[in-house]
Formats: structure tokens, sequence, C-alpha cells
């Protein structure tokens, strides 16, 4: 508390509040005790006050006058100095906005979004994945980038995804106060992009880990997607706790040799990925009033029609808790175990992953947490 009334005390508004208040507390007291015993209006302290108020103010209502020289006087007074502190009290005002704004611009204010995504790093992909977001923006709230693009870019971005509520933070998002800046750890998910707005291009592999572990360390529970471009560093960010990771042209192959031993199937991919093809991937939410029921059923209540075509059941498991299978007195075997563990890098918690069964059997009993994998067209996408 103390250092909140602190704060404030040392603030410019703050200041120049307080020296209004005390001068038209002191003019009021003035103009009191020069006209109480002679002018009816200013029988009681608030009439002076309201007069000083008004006089300062330069509205003039002419209700309240006062009759000695004494009072004229501080009137006089009260009227040149008084439009002086209303000018700095505006221009105070002002300049608080205006320095807000600025600091908008060159992505140095300090983010209050919670529950919220950051997007740290820029290359061709994020510009593509702002467009995708944009068409779900009811599913994923706030959007805060963290890159070191020039002002003209980032002003072009947000104007071009307007409907978004984008905020930006400029610098290096493997820092941890600029991290803090984005108020990362209220964030729910944080995409980790390989960044070419710095210039930094081969060696975004290492900021990217850095920034994996920085992050786990402020808010162990928020989601790290991270995109790298070596294969090589994916053991580094698995140790590091990222959720999930996505090497560059990790399928590159496959679909060349698609191209040749199944022709279609790579158009096939390609039309589901593109950003303006008629169908996509989605994932489709099992009402509780059809947990238990066989996925057959399921299927025929949710996915009616040609518009949506159900390819599997996903299920998020959770992590099986390794401390407990521990016994309480840490035998020799017990703290082998942990220091593996710890040496791996990883927790003896293990984090919660997605599973995918394709095609299940009909009869398959679907669980209160199983969702649909499906490819959904027209107004479903």
């Amino acid at each position: 508390m103390l250092k909140f009334l602190s704060d404030i005390s040392r603030h410019t508004l703050t200041r120049v509040l307080l020296g209004i208040v005390v001068f038209a507390l002191i003019g009021a007291l003035l103009v009191y005790l020069l006209e109480v015993d002679v002018n009816q209006d200013f029988s009681v302290f608030g009439d002076a006050v309201w007069w000083i108020l008004v006089t300062m103010t330069t509205v003039g209502y002419g209700d309240k006058v006062p009759i000695t020289t004494g009072g004229r006087l501080v009137g006089v007074v009260i009227m040149f100095f008084g439009v002086a502190f209303l000018s700095l009290f505006t221009a105070t005002i002002s300049s608080i906005f205006v320095a807000q704004k600025i600091k908008e611009g060159r992505g140095l204010e300090e983010i209050k979004y919670k529950n919220h995504l950051i997007i740290c790093g820029w290359n061709f992909s994020a510009d593509q994945m702002l467009s995708l977001l944009e068409k779900k923006k009811k599913r994923i709230g706030s959007v805060v980038l963290i890159n070191q693009l020039s002002e003209e870019s980032i002003a072009e971005i947000l104007q071009r995804f307007s409907s978004l509520k984008i905020k930006f933070v400029r610098g290096d998002y493997s820092r941890e106060a600029v991290l803090k800046r984005a108020n990362v750890a209220m964030a729910h998910t944080v995409i980790l992009l390989p960044d070419l707005s710095g210039g930094v291009g081969s060696h975004s592999d290492e900021k990217t880990v850095l920034a994996t572990l920085t992050i786990k360390a402020i808010n162990p529970k928020t989601k790290v997607f991270a995109y790298i471009l070596d294969r090589e560093n994916l053991s580094h960010l698995r140790k590091a706790k990222a959720d999930e990771v996505l090497v560059s042209d990790a399928y590159a192959g496959y679909l060349m040799a698609s191209h040749i031993l199944s022709p279609g199937v790579p158009q096939t991919i390609h039309q589901l990925f593109s950003e303006d093809g008629q169908f996509a991937f989605a994932r489709q939410i099992i009402p509780a009033a059809l947990s238990g029921k066989t996925y057959a059923e399921v299927i025929e209540k949710l996915c009616p029609g040609d518009k949506m075509i159900a390819i599997g059941l996903g299920r998020e498991d959770e992590g099986m808790d390794i401390k407990n299978l521990l016994s309480d007195d840490y035998s020799y075997l017990d703290r082998f175990i942990r220091r593996k563990f710890e040496e791996a890098g990883r927790d003896l918690k293990e984090q919660s992953r997605i599973n995918i069964r394709f095609n299940p059997a009909a009869d398959t009993i679907v669980n209160e947490k199983d969702f649909l994998i499906v490819i959904s067209g027209g107004e479903n996408l």
C-alpha cells in the first residue's frame, strides 16, 4: 500500500492536481475571510469554494461576486493563475495519452491481456497464420506479437488484421524482460517462429530453445508450440518441455515421393492445408450428452450430410505422475530413476499429450474426454 501511494505521489498528474486543490482552497479561504462579514453571497465556506471553481474554469455564472477590494484582488489572481493551472492540467493529460500512443507504436507498452495468444518472431508463415486466426477470431481472443519489425511494417500488419485484438511488443523474445512485458505469465499459448525480423536467420533455433526455457520457467502451464528449422534441435526443445514442435520441411520428402507413388494424395493434402480451400481439417467437440455412445452413433449425430466427414477420435491424456510410483524412503533405485529423468531434461510428471485414433471401430465407446477429427467444409469451416 505504501509503495502504491509513493508511486502515485511521484506522478506528474498527481502533483498538478494537488497544486490545483491547494491553490483553490487557499483562494477560497481568503475570499471567505474578506467577504463573509459584508457579503451574503459568501456566508459559508462552501460558497467561496464554488465561486473559486467557477472562476478558475472561466465559466463565470455571475451568481456570486466579491464586493470588497481585497476579494476582487484575490479574484484577479485566481483568474490568471487558475487558467495557467488548468492549462497545465490538460497539457499533462494530453502528454500522457500521446506518450501512451507512442509506446504502443514502438511496442514498448506493458500488455494487460489475460488468457491471450503470443506469437514470437516473424517470417513468411506468420502472415498466413494471422489470416487463419482472423477467420476463427471468436475462438482465440486477444493476440500479442513479439518481434523486431519496423514501425511501418507493424502499422501495416495491425491495419490489415484490424478485426483481431492485436498488441505489439518490440524486442528479443528470448529475453525475460520482453516476455514479461507481453504478460507471458497470463498467456494461454505461445507460438515460437523462426525469427527473420531482426536478421537472426540460421541462429533462430537457439533463440527458440532459450525462449521456451524462459517461458516454462515463468509459467509451466503456458502451452508452447515451437517451429524450428534444424531437426537436430528437436531434442533440445523436448528437454525444454515444449508442448509441440514442428520441424521445417518435415514432410517434404513424403510429399515428393507421393507425387510418384500416389498421384493425387499431395494435391489432396495441399487443398486441405490451403488457406483458400473449400475443406479443411477441424476439431469437433463431442457434447457431454453423447458420452458413452458408440463412435457410429456419434458420427450419425454430429456429421450428417456431406459437409463434415469424421476420420478419427482424439483425446488429450494427462501425463502419468511418476513421483507416485517412487517409494517414500527414496531407495537407491528411486534416486537413480529421478536422476535419469533430470539428466534427460524431463519432469517426473509427463506433459499431457494428444493421441489420435484414425477410423476406430464403429462400436468404440466414446469417452467424455474424446473429440472428433473431421474434414469440414462450407459454413462448418
